[in-house]
């Protein structure tokens, strides 16, 4: 039985053991299939939630090889996921993560890949991937295995793409301020103008 706490419905600490762990193969036996499709849905709906593009089970703490990826309404769960051949010259691209809100780094990763994994019924399915759906495929399989997208990144670089979130993070809030203070203040004329 899959039992999802509201607690677990939160993005976990990137550092954190289930993060950093190799997620174990999800024994399809062991779950109902109404168990199953409950969790596909929290997945996508967190997902979407916050903005995402795909979102893995441990990122809520949940210890289960699947993650879901999806954009415009479409979206797909990936269980037991494998990568069979990664394909073509590695090219650049920008990429952030829901486990480091607002932080966004250039990462290199094959355009293509040839996977292998199952659906929410246990089907087993093979693919090949190109563009982004290759690239986020990528990246959440890397969660699947313990690691995230600041592994191989200089700390030099990670502390940079830190500092540029902190300085655009302090613009928003002060320009949140800004406005709200002169809706405030607008709202104040327009209240005393009834009177």
């Amino acid at each position: 039985m899959i039992i999802i706490r509201k607690d677990q419905l939160k993005i976990i600490d990137p550092t954190s053991e289930p993060m950093r762990s190799r997620m174990p193969v999800f024994d399809f036996a062991e779950h109902s299939a109404e168990d199953i499709d409950m969790m596909v849905k929290v997945l996508t709906r967190k997902m979407i939630d916050l903005g995402g593009i795909g979102l893995s089970a441990n990122q809520l703490g949940l210890n289960y090889r699947v993650f879901v990826m999806g954009i415009d309404g479409h979206s797909t769960a990936v269980f037991n996921p494998e990568i069979l051949e990664r394909i073509g010259e590695p090219e650049t691209f920008k990429e952030g993560c829901l486990s480091y809100p607002g932080i966004f780094m250039q990462i290199k990763r094959p355009p293509n890949i040839r996977a292998r994994w199952q659906n929410s019924k246990g089907e087993v399915r093979e693919d090949l991937f190109s563009g982004l759906t290759a690239r986020v495929f990528q990246h959440e399989f890397d969660h699947m295995e313990g690691t995230d997208f600041t592994v191989g990144v200089s700390s030099l670089k990670l502390k940079l793409a830190k500092e540029k979130y902190q300085k655009k993070k302090k613009k928003l809030i002060r320009e949140h301020a800004i406005a709200t203070m002169k809706k405030a203040i607008e709202d104040g004329q327009e209240n005393t103008a009834r009177i």
